[in-house]
Formats: structure tokens, sequence, C-alpha cells
């Protein structure tokens, strides 16, 4: 009786050797699609995140330009300010300092709040070109 189960014992080790390999190589190929298929989907997020990047940049320099246009002019305007216009120009100086500190937001701004920060950006440049105008059409 002995010898019956150790030769099925025997078998059965045989069988599980000729098996084992093949079962190992199908989980294991079963944990690399997984795996693969999480670094994908991280993948994407971090090329979601690059291209925000990539449109903060983009949007950071063109406004920079921008202000630097609107600078040069404002510091033109300045020179041609007269007494009577010390009000407005106070309101511009304050206009062009208030950007100054929404433009820092943006650069910190995340993917939830990047479309706020740059609408606010926007109207911030807004208010300022109109207050521009305003002193520019005063002084004419």
């Amino acid at each position: 009786m002995k010898r019956k189960y150790l030769s099925v014992l025997i078998c059965m080790f045989f069988l599980a050797m000729l098996f084992l390999p093949g079962l190992l190589k199908n989980v294991r190929g079963q944990g690399e699609e997984r795996k693969t298929a999480v670094e994908e989907e991280s993948g994407g997020a971090s090329a979601t995140n690059k291209d925000l990047s990539e449109e903060k940049e983009e949007f950071k320099q063109k406004i920079k330009e921008e202000l630097d246009k609107l600078d040069r002019k404002i510091d033109e305007l300045e020179v041609k300010a007269k007494a009577e216009s010390k009000e407005e120009w106070q309101e511009l100086k304050e206009k062009r300092a208030a950007l100054k500190e929404d433009m820092e937001k943006l650069e910190a701004s995340s993917k939830k709040t990047w479309e706020g920060a740059k609408q606010k950006v926007k109207d911030g440049m807004d208010e300022l070109e109109e207050a521009y105008n305003k002193v520019r059409d005063k002084l004419k």
C-alpha cells in the first residue's frame, strides 16, 4: 500500500514539475500586463501634468510679453503725467501691482485652480489696459 502511495506521489511530483513552469509564466505574464496598464495610467497623468505645465508656460510667456509692452507704455505715460491726473495715475499703479500678485498666484496654481487663475489674470490685464487708456486719453 505504501508503494502505491509513493508511486502516486512521485507521479504527481513529476507532473507538477512539468506544468509548474508554464503556470508560473502565465501568472508572471498577467502580472506584467497589470503592471504595464498601471504604468500607462500613471504615465497618462504625467503627460496631462506636462501638457498643463506647457500651457501655463506658454500663457505666462504671452502675458509677460504683453505686460512688458504695457509697462513701457505706462512709463512713457508717466513722463507725460500732469499734477491733475495723480488719482488716475495711482489707480493705474495699483492695478499693475494687483496684476503682478495674480501672476505670482498663477505660477502656483494647480490643475483645479488653473482656469480660474488664468481668467483672473486676463481680467486684470483688461482692467489695466482700460485704466491706461483712461489716463492716456486724459493727457491728450
